[in-house]
């Protein structure tokens, strides 16, 4: 007998926990097989998440699937059916994802027009084969536009020591149920840890699973209701009310109003399934900075961005369409700044004061910062950069432009190189001179500073200070 539905999966051996779980996942067909062993121990590590509390005990988890129909002729499966599927699970800030090959000791496909078992997939059995693979009694190969139902058995996961003997809610999608041994979960989902931090043979079943057309391969995309034409960003202007506020429910209808989401099925553009909610532009306002409260109002800034995203119930393809959204009377984003001169070169660090990337802005060019310095974790100040009006979260180290002022303790000369002088003045013990950013050593080993607010070749040995 054939062997008809393949696994696609993503080795995620990082996020294994306690023991490694040893799989092996390839096509089905006549001359080969897939098989895959397990231990019963927790495949799903959110031990890195820390211990919880009462106030922060609930888990996200997120099972994602892509399921495509198999394709042929007469009876003959020329491509088997393919699975994809992950596990995601947030806790306390901290989010993993598990290939459910790995996650799950059994994972097994359900038609869900008469609820017989098809497959086992994890080792390629055929339970019940009924009928050809392109009629409705049974689907034995997965048809293109039906539904399913997968069972993912035997998935664990591991919370760590820290969080032994406690009780965690599982919160899942409302197409997902959850049982431990056996017993459902429902309406609570709460489980309760063992003394390792742990929890094994759990039950997660995942209903409405569609089987994407894999033969359709157009893609999908947002058009502008009123040109008609494709949009790859958008732009939308309104205003905000008396009070200077937008209600994020009113916003994304009206942007769902502008654009529409398309694809090219059966001969012709069909709309595609919206999956943006009032939630996601919340979540992505919040994440700007933009505080909304319960009813969904929120103090419109002049300019910020909404995510609208669509994905097609035909094949499974999406599409994003960022709309930049501007508020004419919306409180202004525009951050005082001014130009300043460099005066050394100068690399970039973030609000922790670390190093971002190699780039850096050399000496004696300008640099648009913020109006005033700010003290990052080392205790030193820096200026923000800005960039078209924005804070760019970029900061360079103030004394590569305001320098740092020091007190000579010796009369020095000014240099233009190791041998030569700049100038014939002399600096007197005691006078207070103005450096910028790190020492330089010249080729007789020696360090001097920069001094003076030019582009002159003026430096004065660090042993005078």
């Amino acid at each position: 007998m054939k062997k008809n539905l393949r696994i696609v999966s993503v080795a995620a051996a990082a996020l294994l926990a306690v023991a490694p779980v040893a799989a092996t996942a390839m096509p089905v067909n006549a001359d080969t097989t897939a098989t895959a062993t397990t231990t019963n121990t927790p495949t799903v590590n959110l031990s890195g998440a820390g211990s919880v509390s009462e106030s922060k005990d609930t888990v996200n988890v997120t099972p994602s699937f892509t399921l495509t129909g198999a394709i042929g002729a007469k009876g003959v499966v020329t491509t088997p059916a393919t699975l994809q599927g992950t596990l995601e699970a947030s806790l306390n800030g901290t989010t993993v994802s598990a290939d459910v090959i790995d996650a799950a000791k059994s994972v097994k496909l359900t038609s869900q027009v008469k609820q017989t078992e098809i497959y086992n997939y994890k080792d390629g059995t055929v339970v019940n084969h009924l009928g050809d693979w392109n009629t409705n009694d049974g689907l034995p190969y997965v048809k293109a536009g039906n539904e399913y139902q997968m069972t993912l058995s035997g998935v664990g996961f591991s919370f760590g020591k820290a969080n032994a003997g406690k009780t965690l809610t599982f919160k899942v999608p409302t197409n997902v149920e959850v049982a431990h041994h056996g017993v459902q979960l429902k309406p609570n989902n709460k489980v309760t840890l063992d003394q390792y931090g742990n929890v094994t043979d759990l039950t997660f079943v995942i209903s409405n699973v569609k089987a994407y057309d894999s033969e359709n391969t157009s893609a999908v995309n947002f058009y502008d209701k009123k040109s008609g034409l494709s949009a790859t960003q958008g732009s939308y202007m309104t205003v905000a009310n008396e009070n200077g506020d937008l209600n994020v429910n009113d916003l994304l209808k009206a942007l769902n109003d502008k654009y529409e989401p398309m694809q090219f099925q059966s001969g012709s553009f069909q709309p595609v399934t919206r999956t943006t909610t009032a939630d996601d532009v919340k979540a992505e306002l919040e994440k700007a900075g933009i505080k909304v409260n319960a009813a969904g109002d929120f103090e419109a800034p002049d300019t910020f961005t909404v995510t609208l995203n669509a994905k097609s119930e035909e094949n499974g393809k999406t599409a994003q369409l960022p709309v930049v959204v501007t508020v004419p009377n919306g409180k202004s984003t525009v951050v005082p700044s001014v130009a300043k001169t460099i005066m050394h070169n100068a690399y970039f660090y973030d609000k922790d004061a670390k190093r971002v990337g190699t780039d850096k802005v050399t000496r004696y060019n300008t640099v648009t910062v913020a109006m005033n310095t700010t003290k990052l974790a080392n205790g030193i100040s820096y200026y923000e950069v800005i960039e078209n009006g924005k804070a760019t979260g970029k900061y360079i180290n103030a004394d590569n432009i305001d320098g740092t002022k020091r007190t000579l303790k010796h009369n020095a000369y000014v240099y233009k190189t190791s041998k030569k002088r700049a100038n014939k003045v002399v600096l007197k013990k005691g006078t207070e001179v103005t450096t910028y950013g790190d020492s330089y050593k010249f080729k007789n080993g020696q360090h001097y500073y920069k001094i003076g607010a030019n582009t002159e070749k003026t430096y004065v040995k660090v042993a005078n200070f």
